[in-house]
């Protein structure tokens, strides 16, 4: 009795859920998961580098459909792509405070092979159509997403990402201009420093959450201290790349002010956890590094560009 009672229970369980799911609101948290596996906030920096860069490399008056196509390109494989090494880390995310609510760990979309699905169709498309906009912008992307996926989790993931962080700015260049000068150069350099900065900071404050989730990687093994000197080193360097972008791009006033004020505030910010070797200075390093640096960088430039050298 209480067995068969215990079964019409579940019946109706089941079928309660599957009412919900059927109930159309819930389709909006079903597709808000889909997003959400492609790492919105990092997915928009990454197209805003990708769509100013083309802007500078059009001298600020790109095609406009040219210009909607190649920013697009960048969002759909850059997500695209968040989405993939979302899939290759689950199982590390679901060990990890920080990150175990995210939507595979938390079997918000369950299998997660749907996830691997819906973004690798996604890098495909984004793929397909840098290879109509130029082929130097396919191999940038090609590029770009096998970098982002080769060794995830070891000691090369951030090597690898530095130069897979490149890749929108790089499609965002040769989607406009096949010509490789001092301007896209330095703007990927520009890059390739600001990524560990970025990331190791981000591991330092969260090392405990890491070390027990079985990542034992660089900077993890290494400590604070020499973290912290790296990204002193590595911060005086990004501002010394972006202030020769200033000069050997041709920038003006704008740009100028935008690398002063961002540049110094990455060296304050390090200096800050090589005097505190704490992890709440390690956690300020990566929010510094990311929009008000990058973003305030990226924006700078074609905002530059079209007051300095259109108007």
């Amino acid at each position: 009795m209480g067995s068969n009672l215990s079964s019409q229970t579940d019946v109706t369980t089941t079928k309660s859920r599957k009412s919900q799911h059927n109930f159309p609101g819930n389709l909006w948290s079903q597709a808000s998961y889909y997003v959400r596996v492609l790492k919105p906030r990092e997915t928009v920096l990454l197209t805003l580098i990708g769509a100013s860069t083309a802007i500078v490399a059009s001298n600020a008056s790109p095609d406009l459909w040219r210009f909607l196509v190649v920013t697009l390109v960048v969002a759909l494989g850059s997500g695209g792509t968040n989405g993939l090494t979302n899939y290759l880390d689950r199982h590390v995310d679901a060990r990890m405070t920080r990150t175990r609510g995210r939507v595979l760990p938390s079997r918000l979309i369950d299998p997660p092979q749907k996830a691997l699905v819906w973004s690798g169709l996604l890098v495909v498309c984004s793929l397909a159509v840098s290879l109509y906009l130029h082929p130097y912008a396919f191999a940038a992307a090609l590029i770009g997403v096998s970098f982002a996926l080769i060794g995830r989790k070891t000691w090369v993931t951030h090597f690898m990402g530095s130069f897979s962080s490149c890749g929108p700015v790089l499609v965002g260049w040769f989607t406009m201009n096949p010509n490789v000068n001092w301007t896209i150069v330095l703007m990927s350099v520009v890059i390739v420093l600001w990524l560990p900065i970025h990331v190791w900071n981000l591991m330092i404050s969260s090392r405990d959450d890491y070390i027990q989730a079985g990542v034992d990687i660089f900077p993890l093994n290494h400590g604070v201290l020499i973290t912290a000197r790296i990204s002193v080193l590595l911060s005086a360097l990004l501002y010394l790349a972006s202030l020769s972008l200033y000069i050997l791009g041709g920038f003006g006033w704008i740009y100028l002010v935008a690398a002063n004020v961002g540049g110094l505030s990455m060296i304050w910010a390090t200096l800050q956890i090589l005097q505190n070797r704490d992890k709440v200075s390690a956690y300020r390093v990566f929010k510094t590094s990311a929009y008000p640096y990058l973003g305030l960088i990226f924006v700078s430039l074609p905002l530059d560009v079209w007051i300095t050298r259109v108007l």
